[in-house]
Parts: C-alpha cells; structure tokens; sequence
C-alpha cells in the first residue's frame, strides 16, 4: 500500500544524516573515538549508556505517538497497539496481544475494555477452543485499524528516510543482534546485570 503523509520528507539524498541538535545526547559519544574494544568503560558518563540511549529513544517515541493516538483518534498508546495489532494480524487471544505487544498485562487488559466500550472491538470465544476468549476488529472499529497503521507504516517511513542505506542495514543488524542477547539471557532466567557481573571476575 502507498503511504502518503504530509508528515513525510520527501527527496533526502541517500547519504543525508544530519543529527538534530535538540538534545546533547544526540551527539556521538565520546569513547566510539578511538577507544578500542575491550578497553574499561568506567569513565563513561551516564547519557552515553547504550540502555539509557534506547530508553530515552523509546520514551520520545510513545510519547509522541500518544499525543498522536490521542490527538487523532481518542486513543490511549495501549489502545491504538491493541486495535493495530488486531487490525494487521487478525482475531488473537489476551496472551498473544501481551505476547506480541510486550505491554503489561493491566494496560492491554483496560486497553481491551476500552475499544470493546466504544464498539472497535469485541470479544468472543475460540471456536477451536471454547475454554479460550479472543478479540478481533468489529466492522465499525476496521477504519480506525486502518487508518492505525497507516500512520504507523508512513512514522516508520519518515525516520527510516532519516538513515542512509548502510545505517538502516546496520541498525537492523545491530538491533536484531542485541535482542538476541536479551531473548537468550530471558530463556535461562539470567539478568543482565549478573551476566555483567560475571564477567568483570
């Protein structure tokens, strides 16, 4: 499906990558200059954490999204997660969207009551298993879906545009490597801070 925005920044060169300057943070850190692999950390300052990093990437994300959601649509962030996830994939039981969401299990519950309360979606039992509920998009809540995630598809456009080639693939790679750590570290219940830990011994 084409995306059309107003949002959208058209014509970038491939290699156009300037930082924006809204934030110190935003700057390349420090130790990337010549601080060869393996060497001590200590002395990095706490806004170059690559966690603290991320975090602060995913906080500017939601919270603009939820202005977003809200300001368009009447949404909570949870909200318009939920109606996207059911709108793209199709019927799915609690623990899927808790599954495939990685929201707490409170907010996608409100989140759930929420959109069935205004008719966007509605609940129902498994016909391969009464025993389980599922919820799916009504009729009246599929254009809001819709329309979802097509924002959605035009937001990951729009800051996609923002990397060149090289830095997509890169980042995805980078990206895709780490959350393997952490999906490893999560299988046999080990912390992050204790495989750290173990390793500074």
């Amino acid at each position: 499906m084409s995306i059309t925005s107003p949002y959208l920044v058209r014509n970038r060169t491939e290699e156009s990558t300037d930082m924006p300057k809204s934030q110190p943070y935003w700057s390349t850190p420090a130790f990337l200059e010549g601080v060869p692999a393996g060497d001590d950390y200590a002395e990095m300052p706490h806004e170059d954490y690559l966690t603290y990093r991320i975090g602060m990437l995913s906080g500017e994300f939601n919270r603009n999204i939820s202005k977003y959601f809200s300001r368009h649509f009447g949404l909570t962030l949870a909200e318009g997660r939920v109606l996207a996830r059911l709108g793209n994939s199709g019927p799915a039981s609690y623990g899927e969207i808790c599954e495939k969401l990685l929201l707490d299990g409170a907010q996608i519950s409100r989140a759930a009551a929420a959109l069935a309360e205004r008719g966007y979606i509605r609940k129902g039992n498994d016909p391969k298993d009464a025993r389980r509920a599922i919820f799916e998009v009504t009729e009246e809540g599929r254009s809001v879906a819709e329309e979802v995630i097509r924002i959605g598809q035009a937001r990951q456009k729009f800051l996609l545009q923002k990397l060149s080639a090289t830095e997509r693939k890169t980042l995805y790679r980078s990206l895709s490597k780490l959350m393997g750590v952490m999906a490893e570290l999560n299988a046999e219940g080990i912390l992050l801070g204790e495989a750290a830990a173990r390793e500074m011994t």
